[in-house]
């Protein structure tokens, strides 16, 4: 699909991660939480539009990335959804939530404090953790 464009709200809220088979790996700025978001390489602002095989890839990438936040960081619960009512780029977050987080049990979407910012070293320590993982 060549150089993808992401949303500039997306761009303006995460670090790059890297490439995934399905797409481009974000992570939310606010340090408080690991909170990934997974850009599938698609046109579709739905997920039940995407065809086979991305579909499948999106899913395996999100599972991948889950289990990483499970057992990397262990994480005590994991929450994936595909909203897009603001950005209707296709999105999906993978978030780790730990029973100690500031919106526990509750959910994050505008709840979510103001927050420390990653720093390069940890930007640096958790991309290795993922290549390593």
């Amino acid at each position: 699909m060549g150089e993808m464009e992401i949303d500039a709200r997306l761009r303006a809220d995460t670090h790059f991660m890297g490439e995934l088979q399905s797409g481009v790996l974000l992570l939310h700025r606010n340090a408080t939480l690991p909170w990934f978001i997974l850009v599938p390489r698609t046109t579709a602002s739905e997920l039940h539009e995407v065809e086979e095989p991305l579909r499948s890839r999106i899913t395996a990438d999100t599972d991948a990335v889950a289990a990483f936040l499970c057992e990397a960081l262990e994480v005590d619960k994991v929450n994936v959804a595909a909203i897009g009512n603001i950005v209707s780029q296709l999105h999906v977050h993978i978030i780790g939530r730990r029973r100690d987080d500031p919106c526990w049990p509750g959910v994050v979407w505008g709840r979510l404090p103001d927050g420390p910012a990653y720093t390069e070293q940890d930007l640096g320590a958790l991309a290795a953790a993922m290549e390593g993982a």
